[in-house]
């Protein structure tokens, strides 16, 4: 009896629906509404379900003159990358996915030595998978990451390993060695970014802020004509040195208050024409790394129509 009591229970907790933050699925209510950390919609899901989607990855060459050869991916050449999604329960191929800041699907493909980032966005086919074209910069060992949203289900941060043809490196050797950044001034063509933590050293197992103040590179005035990058003014996803822990963050849309009990000020109010916005020169992200060590940020900002990627790589200290 207890057994058969104990699997509804978990049944239940699987079944149980929420409106949930897709940037914060730890913040839940019961009624539709926003969260109070990023402002962000909340969407109906099952956030208490922590089972992973089956993700089936797959790769073909895009070239005219090989389209049945081995599914290898070739350093330098395009080749075809596709994604079939299913449901941990049923087994079901998903059919939608929600979408979270202007995309449904948020693909990060990542070097071993975390020297190389790639944030594009699958597009659905109608046979329910993902497929999107990708050409990676050299042979060796990349993390494939997928980040959705199943609709009615729970949010998703799946990883797949993948490795190139022609690759006769060693995997241990060939593995990031992040040392943490000593100057905090960093410069993308016409952007240049002064970097700070709030708290002043990250503590794992507690949110901190990653703090961006902008201005022109040639003038070095505050910038004040930042564009919206999936509808936000910032994008960022932070990845510790083993490749093993991932935290995909999008800057705040909440302004600070004095006490939580007032009207929110939201940085983009809801209805705007993104396309319209403007805004910086300070841009902040939170975050909780969930264990010490050292952690690489790749941080995304659109200017003059330009996505520019500022790296960051810092220490976050054992509770």
């Amino acid at each position: 009896m207890g057994l058969l009591v104990s699997a509804r229970q978990t049944q239940d907790a699987l079944d149980t629906t929420a409106f949930v933050c897709p940037m914060h699925p730890d913040y839940t209510l019961d009624i539709a509404g926003t969260c109070p950390r990023c402002g962000m919609a909340l969407v109906r899901a099952t956030p208490f379900d922590v089972r992973d989607y089956f993700l089936e990855f797959r790769t073909r060459p895009v070239r005219k003159d090989r389209p049945y050869g081995p599914p290898l991916v070739r350093a330098g050449e395009a080749s075809t990358w596709n994604f079939a999604i299913r449901h941990p329960g049923t087994g079901m191929p998903v059919p939608s996915l929600e979408i979270v800041h202007e995309r449904p699907y948020h693909l990060f493909v990542i070097s071993q030595d975390m020297e190389h980032f790639q944030h594009i966005h699958p597009e659905r086919q109608p046979d329910l998978t993902w497929t999107i074209d990708v050409t990676v910069p050299k042979a060796g060992y990349y993390t494939v990451l997928s980040d959705f949203l199943p609709t009615g289900g729970a949010s998703q941060l799946i990883s797949r390993p993948l490795v190139t043809a022609g690759y006769a490196g060693d995997l241990a050797g060939d593995s990031a060695h992040l040392v943490a950044d000593t100057n905090p001034v960093k410069v993308v063509d016409d952007l240049t970014a002064s970097v700070s933590f709030d708290p002043p050293t990250f503590v794992a197992g507690l949110y901190g802020h990653l703090i961006f103040h902008l201005t022109d590179t040639k003038t070095g005035r505050p910038i004040t004509d930042l564009q919206t990058y999936l509808g936000a003014f910032g994008h960022t996803l932070i990845m510790s040195e083993d490749m093993l822990d991932y935290v995909h963050s999008h800057s705040l849309d909440i302004l600070a208050g004095e006490d939580d009990d007032g009207v929110p000020q939201f940085i983009i109010p809801p209805g705007s024409d993104l396309e319209k916005l403007r805004g910086g020169p300070d841009v902040t992200f939170d975050g909780l790394m969930p264990k010490p060590g050292r952690y690489r940020a790749w941080t995304q900002f659109r200017r003059n129509d330009i996505v520019h990627t500022f790296t960051t790589t810092f220490t976050v200290a054992a509770p």
